[in-house]
């Protein structure tokens, strides 16, 4: 009969390599499984990031429409100008919630995770995780790398909207100073009277005098109410084109300020690192302080401690002669 002795142990030691296998897989999971923070911080920001780059596809298609004087009325801008800048600004209200909730959670794992203080009572409970400490490092950095990259995002967002902002108010101001040298009349009116008036030029002040006289006198008081209606509503205009130019710059000075918001945020926000690590500074000082105090008192109490069993014996045998 054939010996099958080794091919038994052959498999006995495949399934016992599975079996090691599985183990040490059920090991990194539970490893990797201490490393995960269970919140929707990143989830939230990717959500925040694909938005942003959606508001910018946006400008970017209506911008040709928005500087044409034609394809976009002065209406419609406005209710774009409008429409975005309600929700540009759920972007940055959402943004500074996301920094909000992750420089408290930084703040909290600094003090409990990162610390020399933290450091020292996870070692004396047995806790201590050299792989902790760097995750917390890491993951901190990532973090904040994100919320910068998100603030990025922003400005450019807004430095953009803000150029097509300029760009109408400055078409619009061109626009103004040609309707302003222009008349009410049309181009082909313009030089028909131009050339009539070459073809009778006065030759004193007398003659256009009079020459004005006669050409009042031939209008009829319709005529007249007409010109007079024109010019009601060519001040009309004006005063509407002068309140949209009010409102464009009422927009531009409100994403200014919003620009100025964020950058004071980022500024607070850099301070506020500096402060932390300020401390982080005076707490390792204080510690080592303490253990210096602690070490001294230590031998105070040692020397005492003996100096007492000294005088102790002492008296005693003094006692036990006497």
């Amino acid at each position: 009969m054939t010996n099958l002795t080794s091919v038994f142990q052959e498999y006995v030691n495949i399934i016992e390599g599975d079996g090691q296998q599985e183990n040490n897989a059920r090991t990194d999971a539970k490893e990797t499984k201490k490393y995960i923070l269970k919140d929707s911080f990143i989830k939230e920001c990717q959500q925040l990031l694909r938005l942003l780059i959606e508001l910018r596809k946006v400008l970017k298609s209506v911008e040709p429409k928005y500087m044409s004087e034609r394809d976009m009325t002065e209406s419609d801008k406005d209710d774009f100008d409008t429409e975005f800048r309600l929700q540009f600004h759920q972007y940055v209200q959402k943004f500074k919630l996301l920094e909000n909730y992750e420089n408290k959670r930084q703040e909290l794992v600094i003090q409990k995770f990162l610390t020399p203080q933290a450091h020292m009572i996870h070692l004396f409970q047995g806790s201590a995780d050299p792989k902790m400490s760097l995750y917390y490092h890491a993951n901190n950095d990532f973090r904040s790398g994100v919320l910068k990259s998100l603030s990025m995002w922003l400005s450019i967002v807004s430095s953009q909207f803000s150029t097509m902002q300029q760009e109408r108010l400055v078409s619009q101001r061109k626009f103004e100073t040609l309707d302003l040298n222009s008349g009410p009349g049309e181009p082909d009116d313009l030089v028909s009277v131009s050339s009539v008036s070459q073809s009778h030029l006065v030759e004193s002040t007398q003659d256009e005098v009079k020459t004005y006289e006669d050409t009042i006198s031939k209008l009829t008081q319709e005529q007249l109410q007409m010109l007079e209606t024109e010019h009601e509503e060519l001040l009309h205009q004006k005063n509407e084109q002068l309140k949209k130019v009010e409102k464009i710059n009422k927009t531009i000075l409100d994403i200014v300020s919003l620009q100025s918001d964020i950058s004071a945020n980022l500024q607070v926000q850099s301070q506020n690192i500096n402060n932390i690590l300020d401390s982080q500074e005076d707490i390792d000082l204080n510690i080592k302080e303490g253990n210096k105090q602690l070490t001294k008192a230590k031998r105070a109490a040692g020397r005492t401690a003996k100096m007492t069993t000294i005088i102790g014996n002492s008296t005693g045998n003094t006692d036990h002669i006497s």
